[in-house]
């Protein structure tokens, strides 16, 4: 188990979420890795169409971001009030899938720990989140599932 030495969780506003981070968590404890909690802000990739330089698309995107960096203040705090301190946070804009694979690569990271629901057969076609995700991931990826 002390082989890893880098792990990344995403995460988001969603209760299955706490369920990933639980278990990036335990892994991290186990092995004495860095936890790497990150949430992707991929709204304003959505919207870009749409924006302008005005002043009130800034203020949106800036209420995004801060509500990235809340979550992730939120889920440090939980992590390091039941004494894991190997913890980072990161926020990242843009495609949720290629942001994840990239902080993966960037941090050379042992294993990702994502959550998600119950897989039906189509999330196993080749357009899936669960699909490519597993197959571009740099690393193995630790499914946790509802």
């Amino acid at each position: 188990m002390g082989s890893y030495r880098s792990i990344v969780c995403p995460i988001n506003e969603s209760a299955l979420s706490s369920k990933g981070e639980a278990v990036a968590a335990y892994l991290s404890r186990l092995s004495g890795a860095r936890l790497i909690l990150l949430t992707v802000i991929n709204k304003w990739k959505s919207a870009e169409p749409m924006t302008t330089d005005s002043r009130e698309w800034s203020d949106i995107h800036n209420m995004w971001i801060g509500e990235g960096l809340e979550l992730l203040d939120k889920a440090e705090d939980k992590l390091r009030g039941e004494g894991l301190n190997n913890i980072e946070t990161v926020l990242r804009e843009g495609e949720t899938i290629n942001e994840i694979i990239e902080e993966a690569k960037k941090r050379k990271a042992d294993l990702i720990v994502m959550s998600l629901h119950r897989i039906p057969m189509k999330r196993l076609l080749p357009w899936s989140i669960m699909n490519k995700i597993t197959k571009e991931a740099p690393c193995p990826v630790y499914w946790v599932f509802d």
